[in-house]
């Protein structure tokens, strides 16, 4: 986490070639910064003068409160002097309020509307007629007042206030307010700053996390796909090549599995340096999923190039990776896909590399397979068969077929193998070496060996009790079976269900299918023994097991594969010969399959194999057949020496 958040604060070096990154502050942080001062302005000139119109309201209401309290003095010290019509006395007394502050002017007027008396500074001189009512000079306020004595009127007083002082001190306050606004709008710059730059780091910080992995520093699924839908613009227009490569590394879930996820991120991160290491600066590398990589190299001059560059990416997972935990191997499967030669869009480039890929990894994984179109076809097909296959499931249309097992010494048949079989009904059958891989892939082979094994269980058990010999029943297992944990509860429905005895039940599972978890299986095929049940290994001898292993595997018998049997009896017989031989040693019986001639039978036989199946004794056949061709008429070693049917031919793939 903490070199996460590193990573996040300086982003890595090679994200700095990607264009369209936009690692500069972004729009966000500067709009922000220039809002804050917009708004800040606005805010301080709408209370600023809100403020000052307050004020001058405010100072301009006492302004006027204090002149009608001095209009209202002098009208009680003049009312004698008006009474008795003495002048002198009348501006003796508005003489006295040349002191009042403000006072420009002061006068008495009787009630003719005549001055009487005034007090005035030579610029604010009254007029010898009483002005009429709201008639003021500029920059003064006036206020009048009424002189009674009693109830009787004698005249009125005039009083000029000026609003010079009240400029002066809406000035300074004025000035003072705009002080403090300027000392706010710098605490608003300095704060608008220090925010602009911790949302410009934080923008920064949630850009590098939305285009980069975190695990590995390359862009991540988002980044890959905008900088490639970006060059595929640049190529189109300026008529460049641009070639896509998917690496998928081979069993990195085992690493995960075997080591623990902190040694598969370290390893994921030396992947990433080497792939980074094998194309060219202009070049991007890119984490798209779990384990998986894309590699968008363009412009390259030709075919090629983009293959040079591609088994480059290929040798650099060659070498073993020295972690902590030791040195582990990342070999990969690459799909290689070129523009505008194998695809003209984004979507099309993305599915023929992804082709490509699919295409390495089933032709043995390790290695680099080049898109060509007839792969399109195949995978169209695979996903046609695929969604048929669903639907055939749904409406019953799969079926069951046994083929014969054979005791050598006797010829008496022994058993039957449950073979599936898909009947299409426009393509007619389909080889199960092309839809059990699909439903292995796609997770339906579940539900259809958990299908297989209940049928099979039951057919065989109906045949015991209409009066057929004892026969045992082998049923295939796949790898996805093994790991469903409740497999072992199937099989023991199955055979309750039945009525099967166990030791009638055999399953067999594939080297392959046992090495990919060793410990998994021994668990599975112990509680399967503790059932009672038999086990076989099938296919022996394509895989890879060790002996080291194989006397750990609480097994029954192993059965010898198509390929070694199709040499006998003129080469393959040192294979063979090993097989039985170490059968013997650990006390399994032997079962070689694909037998189709009489030679291979004979030499079989000679050697001391203990059962046999193939065309040559019998094809797989669904049960009525079967029950017609073996079971009514007992065939026992005299189907050793019949010619095979002129239709077996070879055996079909998967049969």
């Amino acid at each position: 986490m903490k070199r996460a958040v590193r990573h996040a604060a300086k982003p890595d070096a090679r994200h700095a070639a990607a264009p369209g990154r936009a690692l500069a502050p972004a729009p966000i942080s500067s709009a922000l910064g220039t809002g804050q001062i917009i708004a800040a302005a606005a805010a301080l000139v709408i209370a600023g003068a809100v403020l000052i119109a307050y004020q001058l309201l405010d100072m301009r209401h006492s302004l006027i409160d204090g002149a009608k309290v001095q209009a209202a003095i002098v009208a009680d010290s003049v009312t004698a002097p008006l009474m008795f019509r003495d002048r002198d006395a009348a501006r003796d007394a508005l003489h006295a309020f040349r002191y009042a502050p403000g006072l420009r002017a002061v006068g008495v007027y009787d009630n003719d509307g005549n001055l009487f008396a005034e007090f005035s500074y030579p610029d604010s001189r009254l007029p010898a007629r009483r002005p009429p009512d709201g008639a003021t000079p500029e920059g003064v306020i006036t206020v009048t007042d009424t002189v009674r004595h009693r109830d009787t009127t004698l005249g009125h007083t005039v009083l000029h206030t000026s609003t010079a002082k009240l400029r002066a001190v809406l000035l300074r306050y004025v000035g003072l307010l705009t002080v403090a606004s300027l000392l706010a709008m710098l605490v608003v710059a300095v704060l608008g700053r220090k925010t602009r730059a911790r949302m410009a780091a934080a923008e920064r910080k949630l850009d590098y996390m939305a285009h980069t992995d975190h695990v590995t520093r390359l862009p991540n699924r988002h980044a890959t796909y905008a900088r490639l839908a970006a060059d595929l613009e640049r190529a189109r227009t300026q008529g460049q090549r641009l070639a896509l490569l998917l690496v998928d590394l081979d069993n990195f879930k085992l690493v995960n599995d075997t080591a623990g996820h902190a040694v598969g991120d370290e390893l994921l991160q030396h992947v990433a340096d080497a792939l980074t290491g094998a194309v060219r600066a202009s070049d991007l590398v890119g984490r798209i999923g779990g384990d998986e990589f894309a590699i968008i190299a363009g412009p390259v001059p030709d075919r090629a190039a983009a293959l040079a560059l591609a088994a480059g990416v290929t040798q650099a997972l060659q070498a073993p990776f020295r972690l902590r935990q030791g040195e582990f191997f990342a070999t990969a499967s690459v799909g290689f896909c070129l523009y505008p030669d194998d695809a003209g869009t984004m979507g099309e480039l993305m599915s023929s590399a992804d082709t490509a890929l699919y295409h390495a990894k089933h032709a043995g994984r390790n290695r680099l397979a080049e898109f060509v179109p007839a792969m399109t076809a195949a995978t169209q097909r695979r996903a046609a068969l695929e969604r048929e296959l669903r639907r055939a499931i749904e409406q019953d249309r799969l079926s069951v077929h046994y083929q014969p097992q054979f005791n050598c010494a006797d010829g008496a048949l022994v058993g039957v193998e449950a073979l599936l079989r898909w009947n299409h009904p426009e393509h007619g059958p389909v080889s199960p070496a092309e839809f059990i891989p699909i439903a292995e892939d796609s997770g339906l082979i579940v539900h259809l060996g958990r299908w297989v094994l209940r049928r099979a269980c039951d057919q065989v058990a109906a045949w015991q009790r209409a009066g057929a010999p004892t026969l045992t029943v082998a049923v295939n297992m796949s790898a996805r079976q093994l790991r469903e944990p409740g497999f072992i509860d199937d099989v023991t429905r199955a055979l309750a269900d039945s009525g099967l005895a166990p030791g009638r039940l055999e399953l067999e599972l594939t080297e392959s299918v046992l090495m990919e978890d060793v410990d998994g299986a021994i668990a599975f095929m112990q509680a399967a023994r503790a059932l009672g049940v038999r086990l076989a290994i099938d296919d022996f001898g394509t895989g890879y097991s060790s002996l080291a292993y194989l006397q750990c595997f609480p097994i029954n018998q192993l059965k010898i594969d198509r390929s070694f049997v199709q040499l006998l009896p003129r080469r393959g017989e040192t294979i063979v010969h090993a097989i039985l031989a170490l059968a013997r040693g650990f006390g399994l019986a032997v079962v070689a399959e694909g037998v189709e001639e009489q030679a291979q039978l004979d030499w079989l036989r000679a050697a001391g194999c203990d059962i046999a199946q193939g065309f040559l004794l019998g094809k797989p056949v669904p049960p009525d057949a079967f029950a017609e061709r073996y079971l009514d008429r007992r065939t026992g070693l005299a189907g050793f020496h019949r010619k095979p049917d002129s239709s077996s031919g070879a055996a079909p793939p998967g049969a």
